[in-house]
């Protein structure tokens, strides 16, 4: 489903301003329609944010592992 990115941003609960960053580096596919309308597809997005959770969450399981447990005083 092709949205405007500010109905994608409130969609998916993040900013324009994010979703427009993403954008400008490439991390997400959009669809330019003329020289100032984009879209962006509203699965594509829902998937790269999933993607992009779990990998985060990884990155934070993978740091947490690492650390050594201080005992107790």
């Amino acid at each position: 489903m092709f949205t405007r990115v500010a109905d994608a941003a409130k969609q998916l609960s993040v900013s324009e301003r994010f979703l427009r960053q993403l954008i400008a580096e490439n991390r997400i596919p959009f669809y330019r329609l003329s020289e100032r309308t984009l879209r962006v597809d509203l699965n594509e997005l829902r998937d790269y944010m999933r993607l992009a959770a779990a990998d985060q969450r990884k990155m934070t399981e993978d740091r947490n592992s690492g650390q050594e447990e201080y005992p107790s005083r």
